[in-house]
């Protein structure tokens, strides 16, 4: 049989991946700079397959090797045009480049097959790429990891790109922009199931018709293909070749290699700039409510990458960060042998034995008075609502913690569960949550990282006993003195990996016990008794009653929209005018912790009310069970003007909303406490005085006149309250609020709040 050596393929001078390959221009915000010549890089590609000629125009930067079955496409994942410019939802990252090489390569397939059953990228393939762009970019899911659409949140530069968590560059919308250099004629970017994608019109310029659901159709001329477009899905809507999706990406493709930890969101941050300052330097600049700040890193020969953060005039920190161990798999030999059924098998010397420490040293579990762990829905030693277990939906338990000791910078947790025989088995492992994170929602996402199960699941693994009887699961939460050195990819930590990281970081812990039991199935020939009797009675369900709710007052001056532990309650259904009272029956849950987002009319460029005079604000709520608004809650403004008063010629300063700012997780511990005002301050209308507020104050800002869009939150606790129910809705409506914007307004793409000025 014939060799089958790899071709290579490579125009130009060397392909070496280095990072000061790229050669941007700083001040250019439109296309790429690119020196090739199209007719020679179409001639050298004769002998490639065809799917090389539009990745062949971007060398040197793009290396090209294939075999029979795929393209291999190498890159150091950074474009020649300028990045990041534009962004005003930034976790902080910055380009770096990626070792796209080698085995790390993005591989194309040269014969793609058309699935039985295409896949859609709506709600899946939130992770990792989908295609890969002409330049060597990979481009992602038009949604992020949380499902929200990139492009319409502010988390993309003038190109459609930006940084991952590894600081690695991508696109989530079309580079249309490539077409400048590859032309109509050809494909801009390869989704990865091999079918090409083309610009938004066929080879000719003349509109494509019959476009299916994914973006996608066939033509005589060139069999399937996609289209781009500039709205949604802005790329391949889906796969019409087959491809493997495995722990929510297309699997396999290549990994990002980070050398620092991911960052939380930079509130109110926009990016301005982003520019070369010598080889291998790099300045990032970015405003925060107008004051200028930046971030200047740069890339050494021995491996280091030296960071310079300037947060203000008189504030920088520097950090040095190493590359982390490269990513991917473990060879088959370097993986610990699997038992049947899934898990690693431990060492029988190194299981626990019953009345052992759960988790090895005796430093390791270290209970503190006052640092307690619980769940709105479960109590200690309570058994688990059917909605978490396997049996149910599967969703993971909300939770919160409260008296972390002092000196906490990071948090990590552990389910798991000691069988009868000794074997331990663990069905939730999460590292790196932030120190300021003391709540984890219903079916908790993008907060912190997620290690796998004993079965090898990505995330949590709900208990779903094979046998009868009752089975107690501890889920257990370490407060860290520093955040977590874990190099290996999320598929790969367990337990085990998780428990050695920790040694010697572990200030504290907080536990809870679970209970879940699942009954043996009836045989066939054994049909259950027509009535109850004592020793099959099921306990019965107990649901809410409108006896359990309590009555809800809110007034705002002009409109509001309410949340309550992440769901939406209350929204003034009159905008702005008249002066209106809300009122509805709520089912409260405790701790509860209320965001509302509140008011005033004014014009968005002004900051004037009706055209030229000034406004006020003022907020006020009671609920039933004592709850009122003081000056104990958060307030900060996000809409302010006119600035300094003036109306001759007026103008407004605003910030964007926080993405998260109506959930429980949401930090507002540096936001100042809300400013009380009388009634004479704000001047209610005559449906304030015909409800109950007694007790309540009007809150705002310090600026009653001048702040004109507030949020508010607080925490409302209750040590010991237990519902009289023990039903959970069908309907969960936390987060994401489909076709509703923050003014109560349709929304094409709605993932959350969102929120403009009137």
């Amino acid at each position: 049989m014939k060799s089958l050596v790899p071709a290579l393929f490579f125009i130009g001078a060397s392909t070496a991946l280095r990072a000061h390959e790229w050669t941007a221009d700083p001040h250019s915000h439109t296309h790429p700079v690119v020196q090739t010549n199209p007719e020679v890089a179409e001639s050298a590609a004769k002998a490639a397959p065809p799917q090389a000629t539009s990745f062949a125009m971007f060398a040197p930067k793009v290396a090209l090797r294939w075999d029979q079955k795929f393209l291999y496409v190498e890159s150091n994942g950074l474009p020649s045009h300028n990045m990041m410019v534009g962004i005003t939802a930034w976790q902080q990252q910055v380009p770096l480049p990626q070792a796209y090489t080698g085995a790390n390569a993005w591989r194309i397939p040269l014969s793609p097959v058309p699935a039985k059953e295409g896949q859609p990228i709506k709600d899946h393939f939130l992770r990792g790429a989908i295609a890969l762009a002409a330049n060597g970019i990979p481009i992602f899911n038009p949604q992020n990891n949380r499902g929200e659409i990139s492009a319409m949140i502010g988390e993309l530069d003038e190109w459609g790109g930006h940084c991952g968590r590894a600081d690695d560059y991508h696109y989530h919308a079309a580079p249309l922009h490539l077409q400048k250099v590859v032309g109509i004629a050809r494909p801009i970017a390869f989704a990865l199931d091999g079918y090409p994608i083309y610009g938004p019109t066929e080879p000719d310029g003349s509109p494509p018709a019959g476009l299916d659901s994914f973006n996608g159709h066939s033509t005589p001329a060139l069999g399937y293909h996609y289209h781009s477009s500039t709205k949604y899905p802005y790329i391949n809507g889906g796969f019409h070749g087959e491809v493997v999706e495995r722990e929510g990406q297309v699997d396999p493709q290549p990994r990002a290699n980070g050398v620092r930890e991911a960052l939380p969101a930079l509130s109110g941050a926009k990016i301005t700039g982003f520019e070369s300052t010598g080889e291998n330097r790099y300045k990032l600049s970015y405003e925060v409510n107008g004051e200028k700040r930046a971030v200047l890193y740069a890339i050494q020969p021995d491996g280091t990458f030296p960071f310079e953060f300037q947060d203000g005039s008189t504030v920088t920190r520097k950090e040095v960060y190493t590359l982390k161990q490269a990513g991917g798999r473990r060879p088959r030999e370097e993986r610990p042998p699997r038992r049947e059924g899934g898990g690693e098998r431990r060492p029988a010397e190194n299981q626990p034995q019953q009345g052992e420490s759960r988790f090895g040293p005796d430093t390791m579990k270290k209970p503190a008075a006052g640092f307690i762990l619980s769940s709105p829905a479960v109590r200690d030693d309570g058994k688990l609502p059917i909605e978490f277990t396997g049996d149910g939906r599967g969703d993971s338990p909300p939770l919160f913690w409260r008296g972390a000791p002092a000196g906490t910078r990071s948090y990590a947790l552990l389910m798991d569960h000691l069988t009868p025989d000794n074997q331990m088995k663990h069905y939730w492992t999460m590292w790196d949550i932030p120190a300021s994170v003391t709540d984890l929602p219903r079916n908790a996402r993008d907060i912190g990282k997620l290690g796998k199960g004993f079965k090898g699941q990505l995330g949590y693994e709900p208990p779903h006993s094979k046998g009868p009887g009752v089975k107690t699961y501890e889920i257990t939460v370490f407060a860290l003195s520093s955040p977590l050195s874990i190099t290996r990819p999320p598929g790969e930590v367990d337990r085990d990996v998780l428990l050695a990281a920790m040694q010697d970081k572990v200030l504290a812990s907080a536990s809870m016990k679970v209970v879940c039991e699942t009954q043996a199935k009836e045989s066939p020939a054994s049909p259950p008794p027509l009535r109850p009797n004592a020793e099959n009675r099921q306990p019965a369900l107990v649901k809410p009653t409108i006896d359990d709710t309590v009555k809800l007052n809110v007034y705002a001056d002009n409109w509001f929209m309410l949340y309550v532990n992440g769901r939406l309650v209350a929204v003034d259904p009159i905008q702005f005018t008249p002066h209106n009272v809300v009122s509805v029956d709520f089912l409260p849950e405790y701790p509860m912790t209320i965001a509302v987002l509140a008011k005033d009319n004014a014009d968005p460029k002004t900051g004037l009310e009706y055209g030229s005079s000034i406004g006020d604000g003022g907020f006020i709520l009671k609920f039933g069970d004592g709850t009122v608004t003081n000056a104990s809650w958060k307030a900060k403004s996000f809409f302010h003007g006119p600035v300094n008063g003036e109306t001759g010629q007026p103008k407004a300063r605003q910030e964007p909303l926080p993405a998260d700012w109506w959930t429980i997780h949401f930090d507002d511990h540096s936001w100042q406490n809300a400013r009380e005002f009388t009634a004479e301050d704000v001047d209610p209308k005559q449906p304030y005085f015909d409800h109950d507020f007694k007790d309540a104050r009007f809150i705002w800002t310090d600026d009653l006149a001048l702040d004109n869009t507030v949020v508010f939150r607080t925490r409302i606790e209750k040590p010991g309250w237990k519902p009289r129910w023990n039903t959970q809705p069908d309907l969960d409506v936390t987060g994401r609020i489909p076709g509703l914007t923050g003014d109560g307004s349709p929304a094409r793409h709605a993932p959350g709040p969102r929120v403009t000025n009137q």
